[in-house]
C-alpha cells in the first residue's frame, strides 16, 4: 500500500508539473497568434497587402492552446459551468454532483479521444494536408494533439471524481449556503 501510496504521489506532483508546463506553451501560443492576427490587420488594413497565411497558421495554433491547456483549466476550476442549483445544495450533494458530472465528462471525453485518434491515425497513413494557402501542411501534427489532450482531461477528470470520493468518505455533511444565510 504504501509503494501505491508514493506512486501516486509522484504521479501526481509529475501530472501537475506537466499540466502548468502545457498551460504556459499553451499561453505563448495566444500570445504569438494575438501577434500573427496583429501583423495580418496591419498588411491587410494598412499596407492594402493582405497575407495568405496567418488564418492557416492561427487556426492550427487556437486548437494547440485549446488542448494542451484544457486540462490545467479545469484543475484550477476555470471550465465554465452552470451552477444556480448546486450552489443551493449542501456541501455532500455537490460533490455528488460534482461526481456525476465529471464521469458524464469523462464519456465525453473517451468519446472524444477515439474518434479524434481515428483521424490522427487516417491523416498520417494517408499524409492528408492543408488545402490551399500560402503552403500545404501535414495534418497529423494537428489531429495528435486533441486526443492528447482529451487523455490530460480524461486523467484530470479522474483524479476530480477520487477527491470528491474522499471528501466524501472524510467529511460530515454539512448546511447549504442557502441554509446558512437563513439563519
Amino acid at each position: 500500500m504504501e509503494k501505491l501510496k508514493r506512486f501516486l504521489t509522484a504521479f501526481t506532483k509529475w501530472f501537475d508539473r506537466l499540466n502548468d508546463s502545457l498551460a504556459l506553451i499553451a499561453g505563448a501560443v495566444i500570445g504569438f497568434t494575438s501577434l500573427i492576427v496583429i501583423y495580418e490587420v496591419i498588411m491587410r488594413y494598412l499596407v492594402k497587402r493582405p497575407t495568405t497565411w496567418v488564418n492557416d497558421i492561427s487556426e492550427i495554433l487556437l486548437v494547440y492552446c485549446t488542448f494542451l491547456g484544457s486540462a490545467w483549466v479545469l484543475s484550477i476550476g476555470g471550465h465554465t459551468k452552470v451552477d444556480i442549483l448546486i450552489v443551493l445544495m449542501k456541501k455532500r450533494g455537490q460533490e455528488i454532483m460534482g461526481i456525476i458530472q465529471d464521469i458524464l465528462s469523462l464519456i465525453f471525453c473517451g468519446v472524444l479521444t477515439y474518434i479524434t485518434w481515428e483521424s490522427f491515425w487516417d491523416s498520417l497513413v494517408t499524409q492528408e494536408r492543408t488545402a490551399g494557402g500560402l503552403f500545404s501542411v501535414p495534418l497529423w501534427p494537428v489531429y495528435v494533439v486533441i486526443p492528447f489532450g482529451a487523455v490530460l482531461l480524461s486523467i484530470q477528470l479522474i483524479r476530480q471524481i477520487v477527491a470528491h470520493f474522499v471528501f466524501l468518505s472524510k467529511r460530515p455533511p454539512e448546511e447549504s449556503e442557502a441554509e446558512r444565510r437563513a439563519e
